[in-house]
């Protein structure tokens, strides 16, 4: 199913400067990208055609690079602090590494907020490719981590808590697959004002394959806003 911004999927502005005006342009730019990656670590191309791909791929990249100002363009976008729910939104956080729509290297898991449920949850689709394995036929336990990590951080948004990751926990109880629906959910267990504590699982089906843990200090919007000053 098409997602946003994709040809087929709905249209979100997005006001970010890096971004702005070619929102669906560069998202096909982002997935080709992902394409490449996963048809890199996957192909078996003999060694003359492999080279010839990797001429053709360094040249595409001699002509990215030619468009990469001297200053990188901000991380997030300029109105932080302004937006409304969850931080891991496609305008405020394009190029993030799990959720970022714009980013190659991210998945992307996207995510969606149930704000009807006592405490709001958060949750985190994705299907996980070839590029993201760890055992054989299984998903990176590092990647499941990650995923944890933004999934968490929505979740201490949507409670008004936010801040940044103090621990972060993850039991692996069985294998997550490669190629398999992964929903990861995330909720406020505690907030005292000061410190989040968040708990949360990862599904396939009916299988719970991983439980998580995290703490976070909250910070206020002044606060926030000074950290991705400092990430720009």
């Amino acid at each position: 199913m098409a997602h946003i911004n994709q040809p087929d999927g709905p249209f979100q502005p997005i006001d970010h400067p890096a971004v702005a005006g070619r929102e669906r342009e560069l998202r096909s730019l982002a997935d080709a990208v992902r394409r490449l990656v996963a048809a890199t670590a996957t192909n078996m191309a003999s060694p003359a055609e492999t080279a010839a791909l990797a001429a053709e791929a360094h040249g595409l990249a001699d002509r990215l690079e030619a468009h990469v100002p001297a200053e990188p363009p901000p991380r997030y976008g300029p109105d932080i602090p302004r937006f409304e729910g969850p931080p891991i939104t496609h305008k405020r956080a394009p190029f993030d590494l799990v959720t970022g729509i714009y980013n190659p290297a991210a998945l992307p898991v996207e995510m969606v907020v149930d704000n009807d449920a006592d405490p709001p949850v958060s949750r985190g689709r994705a299907v996980f490719t070839t590029v993201y394995e760890g055992p054989p036929g299984c998903v990176h336990g590092a990647a499941i981590a990650s995923a944890f990590d933004m999934v968490f951080t929505s979740a201490c948004s949507a409670s008004n808590a936010s801040g940044p990751t103090m621990m972060l926990s993850v039991q692996y109880r069985r294998p997550t697959l490669l190629g398999v629906e992964t929903v990861f959910e995330g909720w406020v267990e505690k907030f005292d004002g000061e410190i989040t504590e968040v708990k949360g699982q990862a599904r396939q089906n009916d299988h719970v394959t991983a439980r998580a843990d995290g703490v976070f200090r909250h910070l206020d919007l002044d606060d926030i806003r000074r950290l991705s000053e400092q990430g720009s």
